[in-house]
């Protein structure tokens, strides 16, 4: 799969701190796409994470969480660890990519 085959999203650009636990987490509404430690990560509205090791010339799948999830957002916190929203029904939560890099769990 290549970066062409992909559209960025639109919109208005806005960003938000959410204080949730004990961090602040950093969302941009309208990022499907988050970059950590030199990886590119993409969210899509068929419940995939795609990774890119080469600046998005390649994506593999990463994560696949079904098509009755929606992933709304990919971001990360302060800290540097990759977060994704998903929407189920019209329920969201947030999942953030455990420190192994493979594994995703609650915030």
């Amino acid at each position: 799969m290549n970066r062409r085959d992909f559209l960025l999203t639109g919109g208005m650009f806005s960003i938000a701190l959410v204080f949730q636990s004990t961090s602040w987490l950093l969302f941009k509404p309208d990022s499907l796409e988050v970059e950590s430690q030199g990886r590119l990560y993409r969210g899509t509205s068929d419940g995939k994470v795609l990774v890119s090791v080469d600046a998005g010339k390649s994506w593999q799948l990463h994560t696949d969480f079904g098509p009755i999830y929606v992933v709304r957002n990919m971001s990360k916190n302060l800290q540097g660890r990759v977060l994704a929203r998903l929407k189920f029904n019209e329920h969201c939560f947030e999942l953030t990519l455990g420190q192994n890099g493979k594994t995703w769990r609650t915030v």
